[in-house]
């Protein structure tokens, strides 16, 4: 079993965090952005995947039609996405894209500036819009769109790629 403090991997690799809890068969952590979850004992371990030190990094792969979901399903796990155009575009992705929190589209449009090149998050249409967020985020459209309804739900769900990609491209410093 697990202790109190000690840090955690989910087998699959989809999460990490801290226990802050164990009650039965159940273990609470606490992801390093703050969000708490649960999973039964047996699906965590306390060896990092890959038996790494860190949990691996996502490579966007928007362009090539495909991204790269070793940080979510294995290490060679690669699910080919549908990247969607202005002719795709359906009044429910427009409700999906209404359904993101403001707070959460303001900071997946702040990491879309950042990147070389990009251009403003605010001038791109709904199919460009929702393909950054999914690539950002690594949430693909389909989770998306069981959240409509419940930005905050959604919210949580985006925030864990979010967080992942603030530490992919968090300055690394040695000591």
């Amino acid at each position: 079993m697990f202790s109190v403090g000690q840090k955690v991997w989910h087998r699959r690799g989809q999460r990490s965090g801290t226990v802050v809890e164990c009650d039965g068969d159940r273990v609470y952590i606490a992801q390093d952005n703050g969000v708490e979850v649960d999973f039964r004992a047996s699906d965590l371990t306390a060896t990092p995947p890959g038996g790494g030190d860190a949990a691996p990094v996502a490579r966007p792969l928007m362009e090539r039609g495909e991204i790269d979901r070793s940080a979510h399903g294995g290490a060679n796990a690669v699910a080919p996405v549908k990247i969607l155009t202005a002719r795709d575009i359906t009044p429910e992705h427009l409700k999906v894209l209404d359904s993101v929190p403001v707070r959460t589209m303001q900071a997946i449009a702040a990491v879309y500036e950042r990147r070389l090149g990009a251009r403003k998050f605010s001038t791109l249409d709904p199919a460009a819009k929702l393909n950054a967020i999914a690539d950002i985020t690594a949430l693909p459209y389909r989770t998306m769109r069981e959240y409509v309804g419940r930005p905050g739900e959604l919210g949580l769900a985006m925030g864990k790629g979010l967080a992942d990609r603030g530490k992919q491209d968090a300055p690394r410093t040695g000591i």
